[in-house]
């Protein structure tokens, strides 16, 4: 009997374990990054942030190829703290930001050549 109980409460705990983890449907939460420059011709090296933590540190050019956007980094849901700063130079203020479940956050960088 003490067997059966056992091996009860082992699927019981399987059960919600296979339950916890998620809806293969619906897409990963993710941050990413996108530099608005609209006036520069320049290459700035960035380092990305997430919750205080350099998760890359990315390249972005404003003249040709254009590349003004990072990767997107899978993050849980809920509350993160998001912050960039070029390499040597400017710093972007902390932003707060909440992120749903299986949804995206942009935070936009603007920045101005003189």
């Amino acid at each position: 009997m003490n067997f059966m109980r056992r091996l009860i409460g082992a699927l019981a705990v399987a059960t919600v374990f296979a339950c916890a983890s998620g809806d293969p449907t619906i897409p990963p939460t993710t941050i990413a990054f996108a530099l608005d420059a609209p006036l520069c011709s320049s290459m700035l090296q960035v380092q990305l942030s997430i919750d205080k933590a350099i998760v890359a540190t990315d390249t972005f050019t404003t003249y040709g190829v254009k590349d003004t956007i990072s990767r997107k980094f899978n993050v849980v849901a809920g509350q993160h703290v998001v912050s960039a700063n070029v390499i040597g130079g400017y710093v972007w203020p902390e932003k707060a930001v909440t992120v749903p479940a299986g949804g995206a956050y942009v935070d936009t960088l603007p920045f101005y050549c003189s």
